[in-house]
């Protein structure tokens, strides 16, 4: 009898635990959803709240951030509307019969008012994380309904936009078909219910057990945020980016090219790069990068991380472009931090433009805290430019930041032409002595591309000009060694 109990058991772990690691939104949502911490609204009401005002033209893709709701008190206050498409509300805790309940504080009636006044629709975020609850809901016909009324009415209620559906940690065979068939039940339900609701679904970096289809999955909704974050973290073996551009295994250019390869070539209008907001710390018994992990730590926002890398010194990984910082405690024990910054993210925004994706979001909105330089970044890869009360996708002349930076030891310069003209590119050290020029030529309109190698350079800030005609533009970049 002794050895049943031990083989169901065996079975059941592994069941639970096969086809999908967690992502960051689970732990998360165990911190936010603690009712000792955080005050809970416990009696719906309906608010006055004002509805979807008008499309945004000023921003070039969509912009899709994810407020949790131990965010909401106090980052509201730094929510940057003009730069946002999408603002998505977590959690709206699922269960396995399809009940919803819903996020501390809510309703978040400020924050819905002033999206919906600057054009900027609010998503419903739904969740699971337990296979077994989810393995029942896609199993009975009218869990699913419920799901699906309930969902219809609070985006009713709260004149919502949309709603995006975040389950994870599936029994191997429930990611496939099971999945894909809710989602589409879901969609065609909403748009016959509700006009114009947007459905989506958030869907991991990887294959997780091989079982996902993900260009079924994009036919079966709207859109799909890839939660392109979580690489590295707590089970990780070494250390490394949280959302490595490239390199080793599994990279955010992999998730895009290959995992999604199928989405990618018949509809990238349907996927969003998620990015994250967030790093990880660990300790190590070495300073190296790639050092092996005595432990995890903890996971950390920006907003902390980028305060700590300038006390401790900021470095570059070049191959995998992450930002990352170290310090040491003792003659065996360092702590290192990975994160992603403006320079890191910038990369990844250029690979969503080149690849004609939806466009970006982030995990989450609220990490940065009242930090300008994330918000510039999106700024700087998507907004729209007006001139003469026109708006076009690009200025007339361009310099754009150089990538990666800080470098190690080459680095990408682009900039664009709107008309033929005599064009130089120049690189100058810190006390304005030029040290190379890379352009001088007549150059046609167009955009251009220059690889700038300083190998022979020693670590230091430099500075690249741009003369295009009477267009004059130069720019700060870091070699870091």
């Amino acid at each position: 009898m002794k050895s049943y109990i031990i083989i169901f058991t065996f079975l059941f772990f592994y069941l639970e635990g096969f086809s999908q690691s967690y992502s960051v939104h689970y732990p998360a949502k165990k911190s936010y959803r603690n009712p000792d911490k955080l005050k809970t609204i416990q009696k719906e009401k309906v608010p006055k709240i004002i509805p979807f005002q008008f499309d945004k033209s000023d921003l070039t893709a969509s912009v899709f951030g994810y407020l949790p709701s131990d965010q909401y008190p106090n980052e509201k206050n730094y929510l940057r509307y003009d730069l946002l498409t999408h603002i998505v509300c977590i959690d709206f805790a699922a269960d396995s019969l399809g009940n919803i309940s819903n996020p501390t504080y809510w309703p978040w009636t400020d924050v819905i008012n002033k999206a919906h006044q600057n054009g900027v629709k609010v998503i419903l975020c739904a969740t699971n994380f337990v296979a077994s609850q989810m393995h029942y809901l896609l199993d009975s016909d009218s869990a699913k309904q419920n799901l699906f009324s309930n969902l219809k009415d609070k985006v009713i209620m709260y004149s919502l936009d949309g709603v995006n559906i975040d389950f994870e940690r599936f029994y191997p065979t429930d990611s496939g078909d099971k999945l894909n068939g809710l989602m589409a039940e879901l969609t065609a339900y909403l748009h016959t219910e509700i006009p114009g609701c947007e459905v989506s679904f958030a869907g991991p970096h990887f294959n997780w057990g091989g079982n996902w289809k993900f260009g079924d999955l994009a036919n079966a909704c709207d859109y799909i945020f890839i939660m392109g974050y979580a690489y590295a973290g707590i089970s990780s073996q070494f250390t490394g980016s949280n959302a490595p551009l490239s390199g080793g295994m599994s990279n955010v250019t992999n998730t895009i090219t290959q995992q999604y390869g199928d989405v990618l070539q018949s509809n990238p209008e349907k996927l969003i790069l998620g990015v994250p907001y967030y790093g990880n710390k660990w300790i190590t018994r070495t300073q190296d990068p790639h050092a092996a992990v005595v432990s995890f730590v903890k996971t950390q926002p920006y907003s902390v991380s980028i305060i700590e890398s300038q006390n401790y010194g900021l470095l570059w990984e070049n191959i995998e472009g992450s930002p990352w910082y170290r310090w040491q405690v003792n003659d065996t024990t360092w702590y290192q931090v990975w994160f992603d910054n403006d320079s890191s993210l910038g990369l990844k925004y250029d690979l969503a433009k080149n690849y004609n994706l939806k466009g970006v979001g982030m995990w989450a909105l609220g990490y940065d805290g009242s930090r300008a330089e994330l918000w510039n970044a999106i700024k700087e890869h998507f907004m729209a430019t007006s001139v003469n009360n026109s708006i076009t996708i690009a200025p007339a002349f361009e310099l754009s930041q150089n990538y990666p930076n800080p470098f190690n030891p080459t680095t990408t310069i682009k900039f664009s032409l709107s008309q033929p003209c005599l064009t130089t590119l120049k690189i100058y050290d810190i006390v304005g002595k030029e040290i190379v020029t890379l352009v001088n030529e007549e150059k046609s309109t167009g955009a251009y591309i220059v690889e700038y190698d300083a190998s022979r350079l020693s670590s230091g800030i430099y500075f690249y000009q741009l003369q295009a005609g009477d267009f004059t533009e130069t720019k700060k970049m870091i070699l870091m060694r």
